[in-house]
C-alpha cells in the first residue's frame, strides 16, 4: 500500500469519527477530529508526504505507539486533547486495520512535533479559512521552476508553487522518479466571485506595479484585495508563507479562467461520450 493510500484511509477514519461525534452532539470531540485532519492536510499542501513516509520506516504500526517527548511538551490549544482522544480511540477499537490507522495519526503528530512544525500546523488549522492556498516557493519564470524541479533529488510532492503570479501544481512519484507540473487555477474562482459582487471604484490606485507592491507590503491583502495599476484592476493575493503578493490583471485572468472551465467541460463531455459508446448505449 502506498503512503497516499494510507493517508486516504486515515482521512476516511477521521471523517467517520467526526460525523459520529456530531451525530451524538459531541461538538468538542468533532472539533478535535477536525484538528487532527489539519495535520494530514498540512503534510499534503507542503509537499511532505514522502518525508512523513520515511519517518514511518522501522515503526511497528500495530503496536501501541510512543508519544515522543516533543509531542508531549506541546501546549497548544488542542494538542494534548487530540493525543488523548487518539489514545482512547486506539484502546477502544478492536479492528487491527482501524488500530493501524490511529497509529499512523499518532505518528503524524509525532512527526510534526519532532520536525518543529507544530506552531505552523496550529496556525494552519486556526486560520485555514482566512489564508490562500499554500504555495511553497516562487519562481520568476518556467525555466527557473523546471530547473529546480528537475535538479532536486526528491522534490516536495504534491505541492503548489508560484511562477510569476500564477499557481502551478507539481508532483513527484518516488517509485519511478517521474515528475512534472501543470497550471493550477487555485484562486480564480474566488476572484470571479468577488468580481461579481462589484469592484469598488475607490480601490488603491498606482502608476506602476512596483508602487503597488511597496504599498501592499505595509497594507497586506487579507487575504485578497483589488488594486488598480495603470488604470487596470488587479487581483492581489497575499502569500504569507512567501512574504509576497501575486498580482493578476482581472480581465485577462478571468478570460483564461473561462477558457479553462470550457476545456474541462469539453473533456468531461468527451469522456462521457466515450464511456457511452463503450457500453453500447
Amino acid at each position: 500500500m502506498s503512503i497516499y493510500d494510507t493517508l486516504t484511509n486515515v482521512a476516511l477514519l477521521i471523517v467517520s469519527r467526526r460525523q459520529a461525534a456530531i451525530s451524538k452532539g459531541r461538538q468538542e470531540e468533532a472539533s478535535l477530529w477536525s484538528y487532527v485532519r489539519a495535520f494530514s492536510d498540512f503534510v499534503h499542501v507542503t509537499g511532505q508526504v514522502y518525508r512523513f513516509e520515511d519517518s514511518l520506516e522501522g515503526a511497528a504500526p500495530t503496536e501501541r505507539p510512543l508519544i515522543r517527548p516533543r509531542l508531549g511538551e506541546q501546549g497548544g490549544t488542542f494538542a494534548q486533547p487530540a493525543v488523548k482522544i487518539l489514545l482512547e480511540t486506539l484502546s477502544e477499537t478492536p479492528e487491527p486495520e482501524q488500530k493501524q490507522h490511529v497509529c499512523v495519526l499518532i505518528a503524524l503528530l509525532n512527526f510534526i512535533a519532532e520536525t518543529g512544525q507544530f506552531d505552523e500546523v496550529e496556525d494552519f488549522f486556526s486560520n485555514l479559512r482566512e489564508y490562500v492556498p499554500v504555495a511553497i516557493a516562487h519562481f520568476n519564470n518556467h525555466q527557473e521552476a523546471e530547473a529546480w524541479l528537475m535538479g532536486v533529488a526528491e522534490p516536495p510532492s504534491p505541492a503548489r508553487i508560484l511562477i510569476g503570479d500564477e499557481y502551478y501544481q507539481f508532483w513527484y512519484r518516488r517509485e519511478d522518479n517521474t515528475r512534472g507540473m501543470y497550471r493550477d487555477y487555485a484562486v480564480e474562482q474566488e476572484m470571479e466571485a468577488l468580481t461579481a459582487r462589484g469592484i469598488s471604484p475607490r480601490v488603491p490606485s498606482f502608476s506602476t506595479r512596483v508602487e503597488a507592491e511597496e504599498w501592499l507590503m505595509s497594507h497586506p491583502a487579507n487575504p485578497y484585495s483589488f488594486v488598480a495599476i495603470g488604470g487596470e484592476y488587479h487581483f492581489a493575493v497575499h502569500h504569507r508563507k512567501l512574504k509576497r503578493h501575486s498580482l493578476q490583471p482581472v480581465a485577462s485572468a478571468l478570460k483564461d479562467w473561462e477558457g479553462h472551465k470550457r476545456a474541462v467541460e469539453l473533456d468531461t463531455a468527451l469522456d462521457a461520450a466515450a464511456q457511452s459508446d463503450g457500453t453500447g448505449e
